[in-house]
């Protein structure tokens, strides 16, 4: 194209749908196609593109910015509040995925993103069916990423081991990326079984596989999913008693980071496999984080409804889960299942070594078997029927967390401040209508009596594992205080 030369080095370029005037991408009345800008991309570029939808299969190998759902007027980035609603689509074929991005800190905002199979790439075969993050530390921001496959079964692949190619990461695969304010829905790992057998292939992670691999190591900090929602979501669309086992319906973290997100109506079917885990969230192989998460209405045919952890060739697998609410996730329904249907660490029978390799700090979760010091009580969401999973005043949720597990993350999944009351809120929305227990003012006097209770309203002489407790202080007034204090035990 003849505006190639000329805008190989611009700091801007204009996209519409079919190009305009020119095609130089220099001005909105000269707008270049998508795939002419980004190939034209150089560091520092920064890439407006129209309302409008865009096919095919794109591939972003510079460091520049992309401003999607754009009026086709601005001269200035727009301001992005929601991944809901937007109107700069990039659809893929069905052959291919629709977005690569290689090796480059890019940045990209405000796209719609479907209809994307990664079954025929080169690169990543069944891995990021909308996209594939391929080291590098790309971003994406306020994106909605739905209705995308990893593996499409039917096509009868066979992988590297000789057994059927598994989908990975039906809407995602990052490694070394992060995704933020980004809504992941509708995605699928392995789509179809195969035609004779009607096996189907493994699928990990319906919605997002995340993987911080760095040399033979991993680094947690460079892979993160952040403020955002994935819903529905899952690793096959049907429960098979002949296929393989399944991971992380929502989400497989390898090694990362998921922190202030909501995960819901999730699901790892297949057969009754004890490894067919993580309905909502799955952690399978090397340092995983989830933090500040609230997991709700998923199921896994296996174990773990809401989080779980991997077993079977996963000795390397470490796992932490703080300030987490895990409520209303189902799993298989007998022995095995008993104690594990919202996060994987109630049964004795399943968890072998898990207690040694998996931390659980403050979380509210129904099963007391879970940990010690959890809450196992209504966490008392707004309006769970009508999908509103922040914390109604009162909740026991509320400054119940543990401040430093959140430490550099400082807004909620709304946009709100961390922290607003005494300690920061459990679950991925901070409370703004005040502490379940009242803040204190300063008082006058000796304390002469301690009292510790747990959240469930269980005196103990003194708290025997680290956590939130509520605090009892009579003083020599006779005035009692009473406060919520987390409690760490060395």
């Amino acid at each position: 194209m003849a505006g190639a030369l000329s805008t190989a080095n611009a700091e801007v370029i204009y996209v519409t749908e079919s190009g305009a005037g020119s095609g130089d991408g220099s001005t909105w009345s000269n707008a270049a196609t998508l795939e002419d800008a980004f190939s034209w991309a150089s560091t520092g570029t920064e890439i407006y593109i129209a309302k409008g939808t865009y096919t095919g299969s794109f591939k972003l190998r510079a460091q520049a910015k992309v401003y999607g759902n754009c009026e086709g007027t601005e001269t200035e980035p727009p301001t992005y509040t929601t991944a809901e609603g937007l109107e700069t689509f990039l659809k893929g074929t069905g052959d291919n995925r629709v977005l690569y991005l290689d090796g480059k800190a890019s940045e990209l905002y405000g796209l719609d993103i479907s209809g994307g199979d990664a079954s025929l790439e080169k690169t990543g075969v069944g891995r990021g069916g909308g996209v594939y993050i391929n080291n590098g530390g790309a971003t994406l921001k306020y994106c909605n990423i739905h209705d995308n496959v990893g593996v499409d079964g039917s096509r009868e692949l066979l992988g590297s081991n000789g057994k059927p190619q598994k989908g990975v990461g039906g809407g995602l695969y990052i490694l070394n990326g992060r995704l933020e304010n980004c809504i992941i829905e509708n995605n699928i790992a392995t789509k179809a079984p195969w035609v004779d057998s009607q096996v189907w292939a493994t699928g990990i992670g319906g919605g997002i596989c995340l993987d911080a691999t760095e040399g033979n190591g991993c680094n947690p900090d460079k892979a993160v999913v952040l403020n955002c929602i994935i819903r529905n979501n899952s690793t096959t669309p049907a429960d098979d008693e002949d296929s393989f086992a399944s991971q992380g319906g929502g989400i497989a973290i390898k090694s990362g980071k998921l922190v202030n997100s909501l995960v819901i109506g999730n699901s790892v079917n297949g057969s009754l496999n004890n490894q067919s885990i993580g309905g909502g969230v799955a952690c399978t192989e090397k340092e995983a984080y989830v933090i500040n998460c609230t997991v709700v209405k998923n199921h896994a045919q296996g174990l773990g409804g809401g989080i779980s952890f991997q077993t079977t060739n996963a000795d390397g697998m470490t796992a932490s889960v703080a300030n987490c609410i895990a409520w209303d996730n189902t799993c298989r329904e007998d022995e095995y299942g008993e104690g594990n249907a919202n996060i994987r660490l109630g049964n004795s029978k399943t968890d072998g070594k898990l207690p040694e390799r998996v931390t659980i700090g403050a979380v509210c979760v129904p099963e007391k078997t879970v940990s010690a010091g959890a809450i196992t009580v209504d966490p008392r969401f707004v309006n769970a029927a009508g999908g509103d999973y922040r914390l109604s005043e009162g909740s026991p949720c509320i400054d119940a967390g543990d401040d430093p597990a959140i430490e550099g993350f400082d807004t909620d999944l709304a946009g709100n401040a961390r922290i607003f009351g005494s300690s920061v809120d459990l679950g991925a929305y901070e409370s703004t209508d005040g502490s379940a227990i009242d803040e204190i003012e300063a008082y006058e006097g000796e304390v002469v009596r301690t009292q510790y209770y747990t959240l469930q309203g269980v005196e103990v002489a003194y708290p025997s594992v680290s956590g939130v407790y509520i605090v009892k202080r009579t003083l020599d007034t006779n005035q009692v205080i009473t406060e919520k204090v987390f409690v760490a035990v060395k």
